[in-house]
């Protein structure tokens, strides 16, 4: 058994649930600022072992949360939210979409899902994936252009690409 620290994301906040087992510690309401946060690093040190936080990924809303966790050299598991909702909804008839009951169902079931600790990339990496992505949008904004640049030269003067063109032969 380990202590899992379950976070059911909104914006601005997080409700949380502290585990260890099938046993709720604690639990209450988690804003996404300094104080919030700190208190949470509060309680993870008072913790006798390192916990796991387990979170859903819920777009720009995780990502304070996931900044924490990498700052701080955390173990944390971000879920797919499909994966969390098929986690949430096994067992039960119905789906009740709470912050408080998926929190502690997130917490309830980590010991029977496998779910894989998020793996901390090297700044580099970051870097690169960022630039890559900057140089494809670069691409297509400058195919856009080129379209545009082609379009006006045809209403403007078609016949302006048989003084330039190697296609054609006089």
């Amino acid at each position: 058994m380990e202590f899992v620290i379950a976070l059911d994301v909104s914006m601005g906040k997080s409700y949380k649930v502290v585990y260890y087992g099938q046993t709720c510690l604690s639990e209450g309401e988690l804003l996404h600022d300094k104080p919030g946060f700190q208190m949470l690093l509060d309680e993870i040190l008072s913790l006798p072992e390192e916990p796991i936080i387990v979170f859903e990924a819920t777009g720009i809303y995780s990502k304070p949360v996931e900044t924490f966790c990498q700052r701080n050299q955390l173990r944390y598991s971000l879920l797919n939210p499909l994966e969390a909702k098929k986690q949430l909804e096994e067992g039960t008839l119905r789906s009740w979409k709470t912050d408080k009951h998926d929190a502690h169902k997130l917490a309830q079931t980590h010991q029977q899902n496998y779910r894989m600790e998020k793996i901390q990339q090297s700044d580099i990496y970051k870097d690169l994936r960022d630039l890559s992505r900057f140089y494809q949008e670069v691409e297509v904004e400058i195919k856009r252009i080129r379209m545009y640049l082609h379009n006006a030269i045809q209403l403007s003067f078609p016949e302006l690409e048989l003084f330039f063109s190697s296609r054609v032969t006089p």
